[in-house]
C-alpha cells in the first residue's frame, strides 16, 4: 500500500475593494492562526482586494472539513456584510 501524501490546495478570493477584503481577513484570521485541528493548517494573506487561504491537510477528511469550515464562515461574514 502507498502511504498518502498532504493535501495542499490555494482558494482566492476576490472582493469589490480592499476594505471589504480587510475585514473578511480580520475576521477570519484567528482562525487560521490558532488552527482549527493538528491534522490540517491554513495560511492566510491579504494582496489589497483579494485573500488566499493556502490549506494543507494529512488527510482528505480534514483537508475537507477546514475547506468547509471556512467556506462557512466566508458566508456568514457575506451575509453580515450584506446587512
Amino acid at each position: 500500500m502507498v502511504p498518502m501524501q498532504n493535501i495542499k490546495a490555494e482558494v482566492s478570493f476576490k472582493f469589490d475593494n480592499s476594505r471589504t477584503a480587510e475585514i473578511f481577513f480580520n475576521s477570519l484570521q484567528p482562525e487560521s492562526l490558532n488552527g482549527l485541528t493538528d491534522r490540517s493548517s491554513t495560511l492566510m494573506e491579504r494582496m489589497n482586494d483579494s485573500i488566499r487561504f493556502v490549506i494543507e491537510a494529512k488527510d482528505i477528511t480534514a483537508f475537507r472539513a477546514t475547506l468547509n469550515s471556512y467556506l462557512i464562515w466566508m458566508r456568514m461574514l457575506l451575509s453580515i456584510t450584506s446587512l
